[in-house]
């Protein structure tokens, strides 16, 4: 696995909900289609009747973009095309009452894996949204030497602001490094040096210039050790 890897900048609208469903849905069981376009159509069991998915053109251009698993009215998750180049880009799943649960979608052109993840049309980064709709958590997947999937990067928010960030830097399925973010600035760098699992050292910064080095843990976890860089 590569050691040295490449995560986009955090797109608030990624997490942006596709409200049309809902009421798509209730046209659709109401009528069969939606008249105002003939690309907006739903497939029922042939049993029960019940709606069982929806096609539909997001920007009205003529061409479907957009596949979503119905269980009735209720929306259960999507694949979207967004820009319409025939390749699934975007993910989404619904909970019970419809609401947006996560974002799935491919950081191209980002990593090396990419190609990757477009051929076996999967998601390598997942976004799950508070419940006010607001980010919550960023999960971005790599793969391990075993080619198992891993969580190598996890992004933590607050209100659309990142606070912290946990990665597994060598790719064995533990986080070894653990950063903590103010006002969009980085703050501290914790770095696990003896493969335990735990913090050994840490960075911290003022203004993005290094001012603390801290390392040797005790058994409670607290550095022992202060170095201020500079000074002697």
């Amino acid at each position: 696995m590569p050691q040295s890897r490449r995560y986009p900048k955090y797109d608030s609208g990624r997490v942006a909900v596709t409200p049309w469903i809902a009421g798509l849905a209730l046209c659709l069981s109401a009528c069969g289609t939606d008249p105002a376009s003939e690309t907006s159509k739903g497939e029922y069991d042939p049993v029960t009747g019940r709606l069982q998915s929806i096609t539909y053109d997001r920007d009205g251009n003529g061409r479907i973009d957009t596949w979503t698993k119905m269980d009735g009215t209720r929306p259960v998750s999507s694949e979207i095309d967004t820009n319409e180049d025939g390749i699934i880009d975007r993910w989404e799943e619904y909970d019970e009452a419809g609401g947006l649960t996560r974002a799935g979608w491919i950081r191209t052109p980002f990593d090396s894996r990419a190609p990757d993840a477009l051929a076996q049309g999967r998601p390598d980064t997942w976004l799950y949204p508070s419940p006010d709709g607001k980010t919550s958590r960023i999960d971005h997947l790599d793969r391990d030497n075993e080619g198992r999937e891993i969580i190598t990067r996890r992004e933590l928010y607050e209100g659309e602001v990142l606070v912290r960030v946990e990665e597994d830097k060598d790719g064995d399925g533990v986080m070894d490094q653990w950063e903590t973010w103010v006002n969009g600035v980085l703050r501290t760098v914790e770095f696990d040096e003896g493969a335990d699992g735990r913090p050994d050292r840490r960075f911290t910064y003022e203004n993005g210039q290094l001012v603390l080095i801290e390392s040797e843990p005790s058994a409670s976890g607290t550095y022992t050790r202060r170095v201020v860089p500079g000074e002697r």
